[in-house]
């Protein structure tokens, strides 16, 4: 009985070493899932503008060549590959999640087995005190039937406990080395992504060196730079074309204005109250204006804001969005209609962040600055006003 007992309280005592629970953590809180669903989103965005770039350049492949043709092209091929980079690096950045987790989880396992290890030990060294007859030991000695019944539960009790113990930890190891294993394929995909990233972004870096390389060669050949200034000035006169079939093809005055959801004011009210797209310095002018770099003279309807590029480019007044998308000379453009036949045009955009037919808001985002035709970044803004151009500059806010 005495053995019982001691044998009994040892066993207490070791199941008080309570081995900490392998119970995974909590789930992912609401902060890990919002972050989670925003990028996807955002990888979403990517592979969007990916496979409208990638449609863009098969239509300019296909297309007759012109100066203008092969700037555009250069540029759809940088931004395509900085599309993909950013696709690659976005893919990194759930992968860089996935291994976080993972490491945890291997520190956590391996932290769990180093803690039970000892008492593993522990047990396996006194079934082997014991001996091969093990528990049966246990009730030859015991002297009474009460006795045997609970040596009988003593034995259940401890067969099952060191069942547990030692499927627990099996079961941690086992998981540990599936983590580790996991853990080892994410770091190779994490790396092969990285390289991805490194080609992507050396090929959009060549595509931009080609495309200044063709700037450069207008400004040495002049049949050339003479080529590309009546290609732009056909351009202009497309938009403008186009502007004025659309503004021919609606009343004048509409009885429901066809935009403002939120600010009810006309556009044409709001003379040196708009707000600008951008911020920046206007690097070319409405009017007649020469080209310092080219020494080409042309006319503009609109400004050219410089700006860095990729900054976001926000509409100056509501309105709903009657155009977005490529328009040869004008990169990708925006026009948004405010109603009462006023416009604002928004071209030489890298990115458009609006669908045709959005009803958008005063200071929402249409897109990000990209390249003018003379590669340099800016953002052509055009406002019409009674359905003719108007320089923007005695409609917006303050000068820059």
């Amino acid at each position: 009985m005495l053995f019982l007992s001691l044998l009994l309280a040892a066993q207490l005592a070791t199941l008080q070493q309570a081995s900490p629970s392998t119970t995974p953590a909590e789930p992912t809180q609401a902060s890990p899932l919002v972050q989670a669903a925003e990028a996807a989103k955002a990888q979403q965005a990517t592979r969007e503008r990916i496979a409208a770039l990638t449609r863009e350049a098969e239509v300019l492949k296909r297309q007759s060549k012109s100066v203008l043709d092969e700037l555009r092209k250069l540029e759809v091929e940088r931004n395509l590959q900085l599309a993909r980079e950013a696709e690659a690096r976005q893919a990194i950045a759930v992968l860089g999640g996935d291994i976080a987790k993972l490491t945890a989880r291997q520190d956590e396992l391996q932290g769990t087995l180093d803690r039970e290890r000892p008492a593993v030990a522990a047990r396996l060294r006194r079934l082997q005190r014991l001996g091969r007859v093990g528990y049966a030991r246990i009730a030859w000695n015991a002297k009474s039937a009460q006795a045997v019944g609970r040596a009988a539960r003593l034995m259940n009790y401890l067969a099952r406990d060191d069942g547990r113990r030692l499927a627990e930890y099996r079961q941690n190891a086992d998981e540990l080395a599936q983590t580790r294993s996991l853990l080892a394929v994410r770091q190779r995909d994490a790396r092969a992504l990285q390289a991805e990233a490194r080609t992507r972004r050396l090929a959009a870096e060549a595509a931009a060196i080609r495309k200044q390389d063709l700037l450069a060669s207008l400004e040495q050949e002049t049949a050339e730079r003479e080529r590309w200034l009546s290609e732009l000035v056909a351009a202009r006169a497309r938009l403008d074309s186009t502007m004025a079939a659309r503004i021919e093809g609606r009343p004048a005055a509409p009885a429901v204005p066809t935009a403002p959801p939120v600010d009810r004011v006309p556009l044409g009210a709001r003379r040196r109250q708009l707000p600008w797209p951008v911020d920046g310095q206007v690097a070319g002018r409405f009017g007649r204006q020469r080209d310092p770099r080219f020494g080409t003279t042309t006319v503009s309807n609109g400004i050219t804001i410089a700006a860095d590029a990729g900054k976001p480019v926000r509409a100056i007044h509501p309105g709903t969005v009657v155009f977005a998308g490529t328009f040869t000379g004008f990169g990708q453009l925006v026009i948004v209609d405010h109603g009462r036949q006023a416009y604002s045009l928004y071209g030489y955009l890298s990115l458009v962040g609006v669908q045709r037919g959005a009803t958008i808001d005063a200071g929402a985002i249409v897109g990000q600055v990209g390249d003018a035709p003379d590669g340099q970044p800016g953002l052509y803004l055009e406002v019409r006003v009674d359905g003719r151009p108007v320089n923007p500059l005695e409609w917006l806010a303050r000068a820059q």
